[in-house]
């Protein structure tokens, strides 16, 4: 093997190390997938979490849907469900966040059919 080879490869492995340990550093916030389920609320046209309190949908009718297309029919977030961070998924390392882009099953507030994991 040359010199500029073995230069090559232990240029190429360090930064591999070094980006690991900065992904570890950094955090990313899982967003809310679009084919997650969702209750909408008809006369208010707010949606909420699956697991919403029963006076946010008392007297109202109730329906289920994804979250793509709640947004789509023009509801927005019940803000209660909003403060307590129910549509916030997991903040994780970056270096989990490219495994999950990759394939690689990691935790995470919904599962790949949009079905809520608390």
């Amino acid at each position: 093997m040359g010199k500029r080879l073995k230069t090559l490869i232990v240029v190429l492995i360090s930064a591999v190390v070094i980006g690991f340990f900065l992904s570890i550093y950094i955090t990313v916030d899982e967003k809310m997938p679009g084919n997650a389920i969702v209750v909408v609320t008809v006369e208010d046209r707010l949606y909420h979490s699956i697991y919403f309190d029963h006076v946010c949908v008392a007297n109202k009718t109730a329906k289920t849907m994804t979250l793509s297309e709640a947004l789509a029919k023009g509801f927005r977030p019940h803000a209660y469900d909003a403060e307590l961070g129910y549509f916030q998924g997991n903040r994780r390392f970056l270096f989990y966040h490219v495994l999950s882009k990759v394939g690689v099953t990691v935790n995470s507030r919904w599962d790949e059919n949009g079905n809520w994991l608390w």
